[in-house]
């Protein structure tokens, strides 16, 4: 068990495997840590194991593991808030590519767990269903050759912009998901039939949402299991947590990291997975980070960039898709300036909270970046 996965995370993988072993493998799960941890990567194992035929090892050839190596099972939901844009982007890349088996697997897995999210259970959507169905086509697919796999590429990438456009913004989990995850799970499954529900950004849920869950927590049905997996536990109220097994993970070591990339076949090294999947994903982190110091700069010396210098900055960063990565730089950078004493606490937290503002905007309304860019920019200067 988690042979694969013990490359990467081993005390976490002899932990869980343990678990299982022994039995005591709980039915509501707590994975905390950083983003880019393998925190989803480990909960999905966790459900092939419990779903196997057989006796849980890795690549094990059962009906129910050949189907869950590309997440095609109809028992498992997922309601994630994670970058799937550039995680998405960064498969479809490699795939073309190198057009490996493993390129082609790690793509169709994360197309399903942005998928997953629109389970008829929860909800539907015109603009997923066509998306399933085109990856459905994908994993009965031969091998490709190279124009081949960019011709699939590019409907890949059309199918996820148009469902990523078309999508309703939420932060995490709401009301009416678990309102319709409670009705699904109280159903009799059909034989011996195992249900999974995997929640990512716990600690972002509304208060009426994490009560509902809670009832669903206290007494979970019997071969129902719930994965919560959250970056920041010390926000999930008590009663949730004390109805959880956690398990903390670690961020990757620089070797770990290593391991992890190589099938990859990476053209340089990467201090971590967000920006291997962020560069990969299309993003040009130096031109996104030295423009967000330049905003910053500018905003805390109150000096007003001309029209043509910020619609430039602007164009380049709404060309790469990257204002939300553009937001984070800005505000390590208004952080930075703080620490070193350029920048006084009070007004670096109305800045902080002002980019925040803007971010949330941004996720809710689909709003234009330009129009997001400059509306920031302007409540930037004014801030005191």
């Amino acid at each position: 068990m988690f042979e694969h996965l013990a490359a990467f995370q081993p005390e976490l993988a002899a932990n869980l495997g343990e678990q299982f072993t022994s039995g005591r493998f709980a039915q509501v799960n707590l994975f905390s840590g950083p983003a880019y941890s393998l925190r989803m990567s480990f909960a999905l194992e966790c459900v092939r194991i419990l779903d196997c035929h057989e006796d849980g090892r890795s690549r094990c050839t059962c009906p129910s593991c050949a189907q869950w190596r590309t997440l095609s099972g109809e028992n498992l939901l997922i309601v994630s808030k994670r970058d799937h844009r550039s995680i998405i982007e960064s498969a479809i890349a490699s795939w073309e590519r190198l057009g490996t088996d493993f390129s082609k697997e790690a793509l169709i897995r994360s197309l399903r767990i942005l998928l997953l999210a629109y389970h008829p259970q929860l909800n539907t959507l015109a603009e997923a269903a066509a998306l399933n169905e085109l990856v459905g086509q994908l994993v009965t697919s031969g091998e490709e050759e190279e124009a081949v796999r960019a011709r699939w590429a590019k409907e890949l990438r059309q199918g996820v912009r148009r469902l990523l456009v078309a999508a309703k913004k939420s932060s995490t989990i709401t009301i009416a998901q678990v309102r319709s995850i409670a009705e699904w799970v109280s159903r009799s499954a059909i034989g011996s039939e195992k249900r999974f529900i995997i929640i990512e950004a716990m600690e972002e849920t509304n208060l009426s949402a994490r009560n509902a869950l809670l009832k669903l927590l206290e007494e979970p049905p019997s071969d129902v299991y719930f994965f919560l997996l959250s970056e920041h536990p010390n926000r999930i109220m008590q009663t949730i947590l004390s109805r959880a097994r956690q398990t903390r993970f670690s961020p990757l070591t620089d070797e770990a990291l290593a391991r992890y990339l190589q099938p990859y076949y990476p053209k340089k090294q990467y201090s971590d997975l967000s920006s291997f999947y962020l560069e990969n994903g299309g993003l040009d982190l130096p031109v996104l980070d030295e423009a967000a110091r330049r905003i910053a700069d500018s905003v805390i010396a109150r000096r007003t960039l001309s029209s043509v210098e910020l619609a430039t900055l602007l164009d380049g960063i709404d060309k790469m898709d990257g204002y939300e990565q553009f937001l984070h730089f800005l505000l390590d950078c208004l952080c930075e300036r703080q620490r070193v004493g350029a920048l006084e606490s009070a007004r670096a937290t109305a800045l902080v909270r002002a980019v925040n503002e803007s971010y949330y905007q941004g996720e809710l309304y689909n709003q234009d970046v330009k129009m997001m860019g400059q509306g920031l920019y302007y409540t930037l200067l004014e801030t005191r």
